[in-house]
């Protein structure tokens, strides 16, 4: 597998840097003074030949990495005050230790000469330095800004051939009270600015951020997103929003731009929205539908037609819809805002058709985009509840091997985990079919259910949510204290399975405890345990005594202490 990542490199990069090529010829002047874009074939070497930057060539410290220019000993005097007690989680901005560290970290790995930039930036928590220098310098429980801005003019004036950076992020959105000096700038994030093909609300106020930002530091930069972080095999239309924004940008007198993508992981189209994007970010105003044909053509040669009619259709199919890109969701979302689902079917069809017929370079870069895109047909088949010929997908899934195709988002979800739960949700679905009375029942939530997970039918579509991925056939709830649900009434129910599952880094827990009531009174209870072969699995059972007539409810006992729960199917036997 290692050698076919390196054809592919080797394949791919070529053409890529020709088309770079290319364009300079035509378009030497950019708009914007740092352009990068955190794709697979945007890292180096190949970015410089894109006219692309790179955090690794371009920064001498980047991100929250503060860390990094400490000795192995550091004096405790660069650490914040956390409610009287020093916290070893965030820096005070006010240490002249801290401020010395810098310093001497810039002379001895980068000099004074050269123009690198330093993104001095908090650790990535809501804690805030409350020592009595920093109240002095006002500091607030929620705000480090002033103490991160004066730290960032001191090194600003120290080191006049660098560029300091600071963030519009968390506790450091708080704009300087004076012009700082030129060589300094802000990392703004884009996360609050809806990735919306079409005008939102939320435009003309990031307008005025970047706006109000300008007129303060020399150096805007705007770190933006071009992937589902949940999801990077589905195709993700990002050509046309992006234009937009870029176009925004440049009026609004940005001056860098970081797009943050999959990274070293594979996503589908990794290469023509490196192609695409790098052209946009020279010049926001050329035709993307142009370059995304020429892309195409280059890359994908006589199938480059095929795959460019597609893309673009996603792209006007996504406008018309007139809804913001998740940057977090599962397939639900994507089918409402950007999956057109037949003419992703179809096209994924004919996929399967071509790359019988070819051979070499082309067959190993069209299967590995079939096969990272059968994840989508998985997931499709999912959600409608018919899972019949599944086996066909999942194998395609399964050759996906290689190292940059083992995690399918960002949290390095893996798709062996993914095809694990499937499996398992199938056989399971196969073994109960005939048995559960509750199969294709509508139950009646009592209790509102949350505005994105209002769907109960998942809940007695027979088929199992899977642990590893929340997106996949859970009722996620906060509803407090309980969620309660009414059982329709079956003739013949003796016994009803509960399952749950968590994932404790979201804040997913298994309920408190379940309880079976009639007309009021409780007639079974359960405490959910882990299954014996899957911590983040649990069903439990609750008898029906057979004098019981009557409606029953569930009610499901949330543990407030935590964020939700998921609910992934209940059955009757």
């Amino acid at each position: 597998m290692k050698k076919i990542n390196l054809i592919l490199s080797f394949l791919i990069i070529p053409l890529l840097c020709c088309c770079a090529q290319v364009i300079k010829k035509t378009n030497d002047k950019s708009v914007f003074e740092y352009k990068e874009i955190y794709l697979a074939d945007a890292i180096p070497p190949q970015n410089r030949q894109l006219g692309l930057n790179s955090i690794d060539e371009d920064w001498g410290l980047w991100g929250h990495n503060l860390k990094r220019v400490l000795p192995k000993s550091p004096n405790e005097h660069i650490y914040a005050i956390e409610g009287g007690e020093l916290t070893k989680k965030q820096f005070c901005f006010s240490s002249d230790q801290l401020y010395e560290y810098i310093v001497q970290y810039i002379i001895e790995n980068w000099g004074e000469e050269d123009s690198l930039r330093f993104a001095i930036l908090l650790n990535d928590n809501n804690i805030v330095c409350q020592c009595r220098k920093c109240q002095k310098a006002g500091n607030t429980e929620n705000n480090a800004s002033p103490t991160v801005l004066t730290m960032i003019e001191k090194l600003a004036k120290r080191f006049p051939n660098h560029i300091f950076f600071t963030s519009h992020y968390n506790t450091t959105k708080g704009l300087p009270g004076h012009k700082m000096p030129d060589n300094t700038g802000v990392l703004i994030s884009a996360i609050d600015y809806p990735l919306s093909p079409i005008d939102t609300d939320k435009d003309i106020e990031f307008e005025n951020l970047l706006k109000q930002w300008s007129q303060k530091v020399n150096h805007v930069y705007v770190w933006d997103y071009i992937n589902n972080f949940d999801d990077y095999f589905t195709p993700f239309p990002i050509f046309r929003t992006m234009q937009h924004r870029l176009q925004m940008y440049a009026k609004n007198k940005v001056k860098g731009i970081f797009l943050n993508g999959s990274g070293t992981d594979y996503s589908t189209w990794e290469d023509i929205h490196t192609m695409v994007l790098a052209e946009l970010l020279r010049n926001p105003h050329q035709d993307y539908t142009k370059l995304v044909k020429s892309a195409c053509e280059k890359l994908y040669l006589k199938e480059g037609k095929l795959f460019a009619d597609f893309i673009l259709t996603q792209e006007n199919w996504t406008a018309k819809q007139g809804k913001a890109l998740p940057f977090y969701g599962g397939i639900s979302q994507a089918m409402k805002s950007y999956l057109p689902t037949k003419e992703f079917i179809d096209f994924h069809n004919t996929l399967t058709t071509i790359v019988q017929k070819k051979s070499g370079r082309e067959r190993i870069i069209i299967n590995r985009l079939l096969c990272a895109m059968s994840f989508t047909r998985l997931e499709l088949m999912r959600v409608s509840g018919n899972i019949d010929g599944y086996e066909k997908y999942y194998n395609n899934l399964s050759t996906l091997k290689d190292k940059d195709t083992k995690v399918y988002n960002e949290a390095c979800w893996t798709v062996e985990s993914y095809l694990n739960d499937y499996k398992e949700m199938a056989k399971h679905a196969e073994e109960v079919k005939n048995k559960n009375l509750l199969l294709g029942k509508r139950l009646i939530p009592l209790t509102k259910l949350d505005e994105e997970y209002n769907d109960i039918n998942i809940l007695t579509d027979g088929l199992l949510g899977l642990p590893s991925n929340y997106h996949c056939g859970q009722l996620i709830s906060s509803a407090t204290p309980s969620l309660q649900i009414a059982i329709p009434e079956v003739s013949g129910m003796k016994r009803i399975c509960v399952w749950m599952t968590r994932n404790t880094p979201y804040h997913i827990i298994f309920p408190e405890k379940i309880t079976l009531t009639c007309e009021g009174i409780k007639i079974a209870e359960a405490v959910p345990k882990p299954t014996s072969n899957n911590p983040n699995r649990s069903v439990v059972e609750l008898n029906i005594p057979s004098s019981v007539k009557g409606d029953i409810e569930i009610n499901i006992i949330r543990n407030t202490e935590e964020r939700t729960m998921a609910i992934d199917e209940i059955e009757a036997f």
